[in-house]
């Protein structure tokens, strides 16, 4: 079993994240982080509202799954409810998944890219009940922000950056 990283937050929060699940691995969710959507060599980040779990943050949209939902129909709900986007489950690329263990909550995280750049980024319609902004920035440069729960290794596994180990 191999553990990429253990991170510490600053609420004090920690997290293991495996790409192989663990034998003491019980899931209580199954999240999408659904999508990497992109425009040039950028990618869209939310901005979490204040009252949200890990609030005032960055993230790529995503979410729960549903029970039985499946998870392309997941991303497609979840992207259109956080940003207005319509997606093509053609076009919908499955990167990979992690397993994520916090205090008493497992959790299965799916990595998923757009393979289509977003046309007009100013068409981001922003669902005010669970985010307060929206921005487009580099790979790179995300990995500077105050980025929600594991958000900063997926960045580094999907876009090949090794920030860690410099």
């Amino acid at each position: 079993m191999k553990i990429l990283l253990f991170l510490l937050l600053t609420t004090t929060l920690s997290a293991s994240v495996y790409l192989e699940k663990p034998a003491d691995f019980n899931p209580k969710a199954e999240i999408v982080g659904c999508c990497y959507l992109h425009y040039q060599d950028k990618i869209l980040l939310l901005h979490r509202q204040d009252f949200k779990a890990e609030g005032n943050r960055w993230g790529i949209p995503g979410g729960k799954l549903n029970k039985g939902e499946p998870l392309i129909e997941a991303i497609i709900r979840e992207v259109l409810e956080e940003t207005g986007y319509h997606l093509e489950r053609e076009k919908i690329h499955h990167i990979g998944k992690l397993y994520i263990k916090v205090p008493n909550f497992d959790f299965e995280y799916h990595m998923i890219q757009y393979q289509v750049p977003i046309e007009h980024p100013g068409d981001v319609k922003i669902n005010f009940k669970e985010h307060k902004g929206f921005t487009l920035v580099t790979p790179k440069d995300a990995l500077k922000m105050d980025l929600i729960t594991d958000e900063d290794l997926c960045i580094e596994i999907c876009f090949g950056l090794d920030r860690l180990r410099k």
